[in-house]
């Protein structure tokens, strides 16, 4: 079989990877403009972690059912529908004039995108064959993602300096139009309609909820140096809502999380450390923003700043799946997240006299480098001993996770900051806004070492997870 992709197809996948662009360029460029929105809304310290967090939780909830509704719906229809979520709610964003509302956009991109990615990958699978072609797609694919990561530093922070952050979320509007318009003019493969697959609505809801009221009550501060009683109810509340939804997938005809999967433990062990994973790195990229804020660094500054970071991770993943054929995913998770952990201990040193050459890139490199590896071993731990046919639907397991991993740890690592800086008496701001970061920091670091520990206790078959490297890249899109 060739491995020449048709003009049609080419005209398609330019489609799919600039979906996955703008939308993993949209997260990154968001970051870097949190201090200027918090500025511009007047948004407590303590608020601002919405801005990421209501995000990252549409989108791990409502990817559970992405690839379900493409199959119900139609591959093509879906990503049209996802993307005009994603450009109606930017315009929403654009226009905020107060906090609520630049979080409910937020909420609604998030929807957007977990409707937008599944359908995009599902699209190359139905569209392209098996071997080389499909391989091309997905490597192009997952290629786009890591550069939009990478350059939604860049695109941010040059955007919110010059023409402020408004900008980022009408600069999405025309991409995603464009993006509808090209689909109308593309023909795919038509979809094989599932009629006996339903969508998990009530698991669904459940989960978002359960997610949304643990993250909220967390995040209410503390009254006193001790929690309110509605803090605690709001805890109790979301785990026994979070224990209804497991209730409602154990009984479910197609449930969203199929819990027979959890029989295997290298998926368990995967899931846990990916989730602890993704808590202290989104913390730790929030936490740099708000410090290079305070260092007086403009937001293109705070952009380049992560650059080397950012490209040292795209390489790397590049290679990682090589390396785990020699070495295993799980020795490279127990090296890997040690060495984030010191990376984060490293940084909680951070003062206002550090350097950034000396000090922090030093740091930023050796954890690009760490975090590309981490990631792509997490993966493939997901589907070490699940058999091939359900490889997406653990990879899919695993990338919600690492999503909700994102919204929890963030909100537990902001609630943490902000209660060790509002206890800081008889000190500067900022060295009590330092102090803060230093503890959550800390607290990231102590999470990175828990992930090493349960990598090195995990167990597992001994067999190759995936029989060509590359598929480790593109796990999350296969068999949606």
């Amino acid at each position: 079989m060739s491995d020449r992709i048709s003009r049609a197809n080419m005209i398609l996948l330019i489609i799919v990877c600039f979906t996955q662009f703008i939308e993993v360029m949209n997260s990154t460029t968001v970051v870097v403009a949190l201090p200027s929105i918090q500025s511009a809304l007047h948004m407590r310290a303590n608020d601002l972690q919405w801005i990421v967090t209501s995000y990252v939780l549409t989108f791990a909830c409502f990817l559970m059912i992405g690839g379900r509704a493409s199959d119900l719906l139609g591959r093509k229809r879906v990503l049209m529908i996802g993307l005009a979520l994603f450009g109606l709610s930017s315009l929403a964003g654009a226009l905020a004039t107060d906090p609520v509302w630049l979080i409910a956009s937020r909420a609604v991109q998030g929807i957007g995108a977990a409707l937008s990615i599944p359908a995009a990958m599902s699209l190359i699978s139905n569209n392209f064959p098996v071997g080389p072609q499909r391989n091309k797609a997905f490597g192009i694919f997952g290629a786009l993602g890591s550069g939009g990561a990478a350059a939604g530093s860049i695109v941010g922070g040059l955007l919110t300096d010059s023409a402020g952050w408004r900008s980022l979320f009408y600069l999405n509007i025309p991409l995603a139009l464009l993006l509808i318009v090209g689909l109308l003019f593309v023909k795919v493969s038509p979809t094989a309609v599932q009629e006996k697959q339903t969508i998990d609505w009530l698991g669904l809801i459940s989960v978002l909820a359960g997610i949304f009221v643990l993250v909220y009550g967390i995040s209410m501060p503390d009254v006193d140096g001790a929690w309110p009683a509605t803090k605690i109810a709001m805890l109790i509340i979301g785990v026994l809502v979070l224990g209804l939804f497991i209730l409602i997938e154990t009984f479910a005809k197609n449930p969203l999380m199929p819990l027979r999967l959890f029989k295997f433990r290298s998926l368990v062990t995967s899931n846990i450390i990916g989730f602890l994973m993704f808590s202290y790195m989104t913390g730790f990229n929030y936490f740099s923003t708000l410090y290079f804020h305070e260092l007086g660094y403009s937001s293109l500054a705070v952009g380049l700043a992560f650059l080397p970071l950012g490209l040292t991770s795209i390489v790397v993943t590049q290679i990682t799946p090589f390396i785990m054929r020699k070495f295993g995913a799980k020795r490279v998770l127990i090296v890997t997240q040690a060495i984030n952990a010191l990376g984060m201990f490293w940084l909680s040193q951070m003062d206002m006299d550090k350097s950034y050459a000396s000090f922090i890139l030093p740091a930023f490199i050796v954890l690009g480098l760490s975090i590309g590896a981490s990631y792509t071993a997490v993966i493939v731990g997901s589907v070490q001993d699940v058999e091939p046919e359900e490889h997406g639907i653990a990879g899919g397991i695993v990338n919600t996770f690492l999503q909700l991993g994102g919204s929890l740890g963030l909100s537990i690592l902001a609630t943490i900051a902000a209660s060790v800086t509002a206890s800081a008496n008889d000190v500067p701001a900022n060295t009590a806004l330092l102090s803060g970061f230093h503890t959550a920091l800390v607290v990231s670091g102590l999470f990175a070492i828990v992930a090493s520990l349960l990598a090195f206790m995990s167990g597992g078959k001994k067999r190759t997870a995936v029989s060509n490297p590359k598929d480790a890249l593109v796990l999350r899109g296969e068999g949606r």
